[in-house]
């Protein structure tokens, strides 16, 4: 469902695309340079690698990892930056945001399940893309995340923020004069936590991978 859902939001945008009126997202000629703000709606999957090891064999009550299962979930984020573009169409931009991120990763023995919940993060961002035209944008991303993952299944509840390089790639059209619609996809690679349950040991080692669409008010 998750492949289902980018390739209508990309068939989407490219219609939007087509259609949308003329219009800039600023008043110069580079309409995406200057200080922005924006909010995108996310929907995200987190994926989990898991192993458990016995630390307890008199007190443990977890029987071995049989399945696995990774739910998505909703959730947003606010952030602002800056652009420029640096040698005619050529654009890079740095940005950060706070979010609150849904989803769910677990492992199972058939009786029982242990896992993890994404929850809220920082993101840094830097953008490097091009001005294709006066109202549309296509770039890449590279930066880093700090995501608050909260424990499920445990009997004491336990959380910790794992940090993460992230990547992805998306695009603005300009919808309105300073205003644009941004789709992005970004995929992260979080740093592992483990956690205890009686005589057991869980290690988890996240992924998350995000659908965004938003707005961005450019205010140049």
């Amino acid at each position: 469902m998750f492949n289902r859902l980018k390739i209508a939001l990309a068939s989407t945008a490219l219609a939007a695309t087509i259609m949308a009126p003329q219009a800039q997202a600023g008043l110069d000629g580079n309409p995406f340079e200057g200080l922005y703000l924006g909010f995108n709606a996310n929907y995200s999957k987190v994926k989990t690698e898991a192993t458990y090891e016995i630390l307890n064999a008199s007190t443990n009550t977890f029987n071995g990892i049989s399945s696995t299962d990774n739910s998505s979930g909703y959730g947003g984020v606010l952030y602002g930056g800056i652009g420029t573009n640096i040698w005619g169409p050529l654009y890079v931009g740095v940005e950060g945001g706070l979010g609150l991120n849904g989803g769910i990763a677990t492992v199972s023995d058939g009786t029982s399940s242990f896992g993890l919940k994404a929850g809220f993060s920082f993101d840094v961002n830097t953008r490097f893309g091009m001005t294709i035209s006066d109202r549309v944008l296509v770039y890449a991303l590279g930066g880093y995340t700090s995501m608050k993952f909260s424990s499920r299944g445990f009997s004491e509840s336990q959380s910790k923020s794992l940090g993460g390089y992230r990547y992805g790639a998306g695009f603005e059209v300009g919808i309105m004069e300073d205003i644009a619609l941004r789709i992005e996809y970004v995929r992260t690679e979080h740093s592992a936590v483990t956690w205890t349950q009686a005589g057991d040991s869980f290690r988890f080692d996240p992924s998350t991978q995000v659908i965004k669409i938003g707005f961005v008010l450019h205010m140049d």
